[in-house]
């Protein structure tokens, strides 16, 4: 085909067209000029048709100043391409059983066929029997559309555990029938660590690090025999917790651990305690000498981290006056748990006017401790009732004639009230005997376990992933008894 363009290009028999474009000037002749165009239709430029050879193909070369293909891979249009996920692809869910559920009505709130869920509310019963799964009780389910209809899926699986140990499951055969198995996994003990860094109350740091706060309050019992909270307690300190969780053979943890060693690293020295039980004695806490960190009487009566106002006399600050302050304040957070600084009887527990909520503990015929401005008493506190060192009996609050939440303690010796801080205790019993090898055994066993076992956040976070890759069916060391 002939190909045809338009030119602009230079001829010397085509004069170029000037700014206004118009026709070029026709040569002189006998013949009448032309009529002139009306002054509203402008003149055209002039061009020209000429002939030309074919203009060649675009190829991709001609694309290559403009356009960068770096870092793009054409794709094979032989190779095989990638299909779309099937319309029932299995999927997971979880449901948590609410007030007036049972497993069918879940089941059908899910549009499972009737024919289905009812097999499976069957079979779950068969494993539970006269049992019944409580209210908040997690069901986890594995389900698949059915193919013809997308908005109706059937159930593979259905795994409830009601119990760390125990599992039931009901899972679909290949028939489309369903069977049931309870397993039963078995639990172990396993050390871990709790590595922690003070801020504010120590209780707290210890929870916030991954100890359990009844393992914290036993650390915390333990040192206080022995460490000044309010003196020697500084922020930024570092602890060290040794705990023995139980846990299942999958991983899951029915106990989240038990306290059996720990170190608090103070300012000029380090204090470590460790549980043993003597042979036919009752389970205590000791140092790693073998001396029990057991005395009379606690130096604190709490975890608290700074003394407010000192035994002695000074202006009161809400009667503006000077007066004996006839005890100790401690400040601390509200509801911070307050510990009886040694075994007695309750003599008061109530209001005391402007001591608040208060009470007194009778120790010895001479000596006495008393607990003031409480924001409640500790349960089971009561006149007549007997107190062990350490058990909680209030907790810290801003009742009576008190400017914050803190504690006011007071000592009291032959009836009169002295400083608390100036009282001196000895220390009580060493390990001794047959128990001195086996205690330092121990104790070796701890402190190199206090340093090299696992981190416990460090061990949770594996087992977490490890659960996530694991179908409910491939949990390993698991008994299975298998229901009709």
């Amino acid at each position: 085909m002939l190909g045809l363009v338009l030119s602009h290009r230079a001829n010397p028999d085509i004069p170029k067209p000037g700014p206004v474009a118009a026709a070029p000037e026709p040569q002189k002749s006998a013949d009448p000029a032309p009529p002139k165009l009306p002054a509203a239709i402008p003149t055209a430029p002039a061009f020209v048709l000429v002939d030309s050879e074919p203009a060649p193909p675009i190829t991709a070369a001609d694309f290559k100043p403009q356009l960068d293909f770096k870092g793009f891979q054409m794709k094979p249009q032989d190779g095989p391409t990638e299909a779309d996920p099937p319309a029932n692809e299995p999927y997971e869910l979880t449901l948590r059983l609410e007030k007036g559920d049972t497993i069918e009505k879940m089941l059908a709130d899910i549009d499972v066929p009737e024919a289905e869920r009812k097999q499976v509310a069957e079979k779950l019963q068969s494993l539970l029997k006269k049992r019944k799964l409580a209210i908040g009780e997690t069901i986890e389910l594995q389900m698949q559309p059915l193919p013809d209809q997308p908005d109706t899926s059937r159930v593979l699986s259905l795994s409830v555990r009601p119990q760390p140990e125990r599992e039931y499951l009901v899972t679909r055969k290949d028939d489309g029938s369903y069977e049931a198995e309870e397993k039963t996994y078995k639990v172990s003990p396993r050390i871990v660590r709790v590595e922690g860094e003070r801020s504010g109350s120590l209780q707290q740091s210890g929870v916030k690090a991954g100890a359990p706060s009844a393992a914290m309050l036993e650390f915390i019992r333990a040192l206080s025999y022995d460490v000044d909270f309010q003196r020697e307690l500084k922020e930024g300190q570092k602890f060290t917790v040794l705990l023995e969780q139980l846990v299942t053979s999958d991983g899951m943890v029915t106990h989240p651990g038990r306290f059996l060693a720990g170190e608090l690293r103070l300012m000029k020295r380090s204090v470590t305690v460790i549980r043993f039980r003597p042979q036919g004695g009752a389970e205590g806490f000791y140092n790693p000498q073998g001396e029990s960190v057991v005395r009379s009487f606690l130096r604190t009566p709490m975890d608290a981290s700074r003394i407010t106002s000192r035994f002695g006399m000074r202006e009161h600050p809400i009667l503006g006056f000077s007066a004996l302050h006839a005890g100790v304040d401690f400040g601390a957070p509200s509801g911070t748990p307050i510990l009886a600084a040694g075994s007695g009887k309750v003599v008061m527990a109530g209001a005391n006017g402007g001591y608040g909520l208060y009470v007194k503990l009778q120790h010895t015929q001479d000596v006495a401790t008393a607990y003031a401005h409480m924001s409640r008493i500790g349960p089971g506190i009561k006149p007549g009732v007997a107190v062990r060192q350490g058990q909680v009996i209030g907790f810290v609050g801003s009742t009576g004639m008190s400017t914050g939440p803190h504690l006011h303690y007071e000592f009291h010796r032959g009836g009169k009230q002295v400083n608390p801080l100036a009282q001196k205790f000895a220390m009580r019993g060493t390990v001794s005997g047959k128990d001195a090898a086996r205690f330092q055994a121990l104790a070796r066993q701890y402190l190199a376990q206090m340093k090299n076992a696992p981190v416990a956040a460090e061990v949770a976070k594996k087992s977490a992933q490890k659960k996530t890759t694991q179908s409910p069916k491939d949990s390993a060391s698991s008994q299975i008894a298998k229901g009709d």
